[in-house]
């Protein structure tokens, strides 16, 4: 399949099968073409006694794997899932910015029982012009920011990255980062609308929050977060960037308490629900590249 796609203000999200080609024109015109040869994935290490039959305590460490033809080139990219290497920079490569997200190779080894997270075809890209941001506007921190960076050790335990493997064999549907009950969280961007998709006084187990902006490319950002303890905005009403809007990391925290991040991408011309989920960390990677701009030295 040929999938034609036009670099915008905010970045693109793409799904691909093996034999794929995408063709992504930069903001100068100029036109790029990505092929998807080869993806696949494999356990680096493991202490599970047996494969997708979660341990407490339990760490494995995968690679996901691709081979792409960029302009008839051979490139082959690696991507860690479930140590410190997950939190990557995105590779620069003719004149685009490229995430290698996920292959769908990953769920051989590991489940899907701890929020979506599977591509829906075989592998799964973020994709920009090198020359742009992922969005043009600066991005306030969705949470205080951890100094340093963004620890595995402070993902639950040690293994809740984006599609880590949660008790060694659960893929992750989200970005886990340790803080204490009562933690502020603010909108990273302008939210146009928002509420809870689940809460515990309709008989959920977890409160859980979902907000939406759509860019003026057409794209739809859908921005989640759980384990909140008490929504401070009133439910649909837009808010701007930076606003706190709830005290989070103390409901179902289990061992840890900590909140619980989630993206995705709706694509122009996408139906409603139908967005492609990246890494959070893409996000988190703005905020601290946009404080560093804004903080004096």
């Amino acid at each position: 399949m040929r999938i034609e796609k036009t670099a915008r203000e905010t970045l693109t999200a793409v799904e691909l099968d093996l034999g794929d080609e995408l063709v992504f024109q930069l903001a100068d015109g100029t036109r790029r073409s990505i092929v998807l040869e080869k993806a696949w994935a494999a356990i680096e290490s493991t202490t599970l006694a047996e494969l997708k039959k979660p341990q407490r305590g339990a760490r494995t460490v995968c690679r996901c794997h691709c081979q792409l033809r960029i302009d008839g080139v051979a490139v082959q990219l690696v991507r860690w899932v479930g140590d410190q290497r997950s939190f990557c920079e995105p590779r620069e490569l003719f004149g685009l910015w490229l995430w290698f997200d996920a292959t769908d190779g990953l769920f051989d080894f590991l489940t899907e029982n701890h929020g979506p997270c599977k591509p829906r075809k075989k592998a799964r890209f973020a994709v920009q012009d090198a020359r742009r941001r992922i969005c043009p506007v600066l991005l306030h921190p969705w949470c205080p920011l951890p100094a340093g960076g963004i620890r595995i050790e402070d993902c639950y335990d040690g293994t809740d990255s984006w599609m880590g493997p949660y008790f060694g064999a659960d893929a992750h549907g989200g970005l886990d980062i340790n803080h204490p009950a009562g933690t502020p969280l603010w909108t990273p961007i302008a939210i146009d609308d928002h509420a809870f998709y689940n809460h515990v006084e309709k008989g959920d187990n977890n409160n859980r929050w979902q907000g939406t902006h759509q860019w003026p490319d057409g794209s739809v950002w859908m921005l989640r977060t759980c384990h909140i303890i008490q929504l401070l905005a009133r439910e649909h009403e837009p808010l701007p960037a930076g606003t706190q809007y709830a005290n989070s990391a103390g409901m179902l925290t289990g061992s840890h308490e900590h909140s619980h991040f989630v993206f995705g991408v709706r694509e122009p011309g996408a139906a409603e629900g139908d967005e492609i989920l990246l890494d959070p960390w893409i996000l988190f990677r703005q905020m601290y590249r946009d404080r560093q701009l804004t903080t004096a030295k």
